[in-house]
């Protein structure tokens, strides 16, 4: 039982770095965006607890179960791990830019 966490969020990073790597086109071009899309992501994760109620209300309880995790958690979750591993890209990017033009300084020329 002790190691269902750690797989089930290995398993979903798995996920989000597959995506990350099979679809460059979704990642977002600025770090504006990437923080836009973090902070939905988290927004969305904050709304899950939210939706439990009425699934587990509504629907069987087998079902429900499903349907939470499923359709639910996995996703946003899955979001979540996915929006902060293209806010890091896009950060290191920053942080590895090459310089843009400009003489070379020599270092006896201080």
């Amino acid at each position: 039982m002790m190691a269902l966490e750690p797989a089930f969020f290995l398993g979903l990073g798995a996920v989000a770095v597959w995506i990350y790597i099979r679809y460059p086109r979704l990642r977002p071009q600025s770090l504006t965006r990437a923080i836009v899309h973090v902070a939905i992501s988290f927004g969305l994760f904050g709304l899950v607890p939210y939706a439990i109620g009425p699934c587990t209300r509504s629907l069987p309880p087998s079902l429900s179960l499903f349907v939470v995790v499923v359709g639910l958690v996995v996703p946003t979750l899955g979001y979540v791990l996915l929006s902060w591993i293209w806010l890091i890209a896009r950060i290191h990017d920053i942080g590895n830019s090459l310089p843009r033009g400009g003489h070379r300084v020599r270092s006896s020329e201080s």
